[in-house]
């Protein structure tokens, strides 16, 4: 909207609610085609029995002039003699190169943003100047508040996968469908995927239920998993433990062997064997120590379901709580 169209606009709004004046200014207005002459007739017509509010029908020039600037930014290829290049992913790897201008297009708003380098990763900011003097509007004038909003949180999702940190310490919350929506309108499926950005490249892990994770994250837990000897647990050699869709077989050495990639995540995708045999094997290891200091007392480890206690042979006995209203802790008889 040019600047001739916002005197107008403020001449209306100024005017106070005198309905001769505001007739004048709207048969000005419409000399300027800034509303749809469907609208123009639907006010002229509510003139003839209500008061316009100054304030209803600047939203109604605020929307008319939204859907305006959101279709211009979306025609957009070049933006101050440089091209602008839409955000989408080869492979599952995005690249973004320092200073070059990219559009995005998600939740009812677009934005075009810069990408430029910062000492963790690079940074995505909106044009807006540029995007100002492209529409010929001022800058203010170009999104609502609402749709500054929903920018930022674009700004910050894709900033932070340039870093290693992710969404780790974002100022914004990310449900896991927005995640999943906002990766898949790139290019980006579950699983690894890589952000090239400034000469740097980092790698995240994109889980089925939209939750990301560092490969620094994702990496620790396959090498803390490889690193526990199963037997100790009570898996023994040819057991099968399964981690997402495969099966591994404990070794000789009572361990096995994940693929460099591997994602491992204990509460998820790991068989839930694993988990319980692990509980067990904690439980039985803190009632040999405690057995250890009460040797005229019989020790206890009690849940909601299950109490646990060493047999004769010093060997796990698990039996099924028939107290509903024990708690968890630990208790003792005499011998």
């Amino acid at each position: 909207m040019k600047m001739q169209h916002f005197s107008l606009m403020r001449s209306l709004f100024n005017n106070g609610s005198s309905k001769t004046n505001m007739l004048s200014t709207m048969k000005q207005l419409s000399q300027y085609n800034q509303l749809s002459k469907g609208t123009m007739k639907k006010l002229y017509e509510k003139l003839d029995t209500v008061e316009i509010s100054p304030s209803s029908l600047q939203k109604q020039v605020a929307s008319k002039q939204g859907i305006t600037s959101r279709q211009a930014i979306q025609s957009l290829t070049h933006l101050q003699g440089k091209e602008v290049k839409e955000i989408k992913a080869k492979n599952n790897v995005l690249e973004f190169d320092d200073g070059a201008l990219y559009r995005f297009s998600f939740n009812g708003v677009s934005t075009v943003m810069q990408s430029f380098y910062h000492g963790s990763g690079s940074i995505l900011g909106t044009a807006f100047t540029e995007l100002g003097e492209r529409l010929g509007v001022e800058t203010g004038t170009i999104y609502s508040q609402q749709d500054v909003t929903k920018i930022n949180k674009i700004e910050d999702f894709f900033s932070g996968f340039t870093g290693r940190s992710g969404l780790i310490g974002s100022r914004h919350s990310y449900s896991g469908e927005e995640v999943l929506d906002m990766f898949k309108s790139v290019g980006i499926e579950p699983g690894w995927f890589t952000v090239k950005s400034s000469g740097q490249t980092v790698r995240h892990y994109l889980r089925e239920d939209g939750r990301t994770f560092s490969e620094k994250q994702v990496l620790g837990s396959r090498n803390t998993f490889m690193s526990h000897n199963l037997f100790d647990i009570g898996y023994k050699q040819g057991e099968k433990i399964t981690i997402g869709d495969t099966d591994y077989e404990v070794d000789e050495t009572g361990h096995i062997n994940l693929p460099p990639d591997a994602a491992v995540f204990l509460t998820h995708n790991v068989d839930p064997m694993y988990t319980k045999r692990k509980q067990l094997a904690t439980i039985k290891d803190q009632l040999i120590k405690t057995q250890a200091t009460r040797p005229e007392e019989q020790v206890f480890f009690s849940t909601p379901t299950h109490d646990y206690t060493l047999d004769g042979n010093g060997e796990l006995l698990e039996t099924k709580n028939l107290n509903s209203n024990r708690q968890t802790g630990w208790w003792t008889t005499k011998l």
